[in-house]
């Protein structure tokens, strides 16, 4: 078989494969889900506020199983959005792996929600920890699975392992979102008290 004729074959078979890639990336375009950032930013907020929330419960571990609680039901609304089967062992073993897969991030809330039974100090120091830290990773567990599922991705083909890098990322951003999110509150609050005192006089 001469060079020009293998040369050939060569090519028409790149033209075939190169063909099925964009017919196999088409069908993935099409099949998928397409939801705005705006509702995912929405869903993960408020969900992000509501473990803010159960960081300030005076009971040590009832605020840990409450957040591990909230965020597998941050997974299913995501799931349910991208019409993704939800299948609740797996999103409990991969949301404690993603948290507890770095130690620093997954031992912290343990012991943020256990300093509350110290006298006096305890439950302030614990509390402010513990919203910190529980809404942080609350907002990593949405951003995570969101961007799976919004890449076609399933429950199934999640690897906890790939994406523990991505996940402490989103856990450092979310600490600064949760900042931005108190000052928010703080600011919202003391505008409401200054229109009352106005109202009053």
């Amino acid at each position: 078989m001469s060079n020009e004729k293998v040369k050939k074959q060569d090519a028409e078979a790149e033209v075939i494969n190169e063909q099925q890639v964009n017919e196999e990336a088409i069908e993935l375009t099409e099949t998928l889900i397409v939801v705005s950032q705006t509702e995912i930013d929405a869903m993960i907020r408020k969900r992000v506020y509501a473990a803010m929330a159960l960081g300030l419960a005076p009971i040590p571990l009832v605020d840990l199983f409450g957040l591990f609680a909230l965020q597998i039901e941050l997974v299913r609304s995501l799931a349910k959005k991208y019409e993704v089967p939800f299948k609740d062992n797996r999103v409990k073993s991969l949301v404690a792996s993603l948290v507890g897969g770095i130690v620093p991030v997954g031992a912290a809330p343990l012991f943020a929600s256990l300093v509350k039974v110290v006298p006096f100090v305890g439950f302030t120091t614990g509390a402010a920890s513990m919203s910190i830290l529980g809404g942080a990773s609350t907002y990593a567990v949405g951003n995570v699975f969101a961007k799976h599922f919004a890449s076609g991705g399933t429950l199934l083909d999640l690897k906890a392992e790939k994406v523990q890098a991505g996940f402490k990322e989103q856990y450092e951003k979310g600490k600064g979102y949760v900042s931005t999110l108190k000052k928010k509150s703080v600011t919202e609050d003391a505008d409401v008290t200054e229109a009352e005192v106005t109202a009053a006089e």
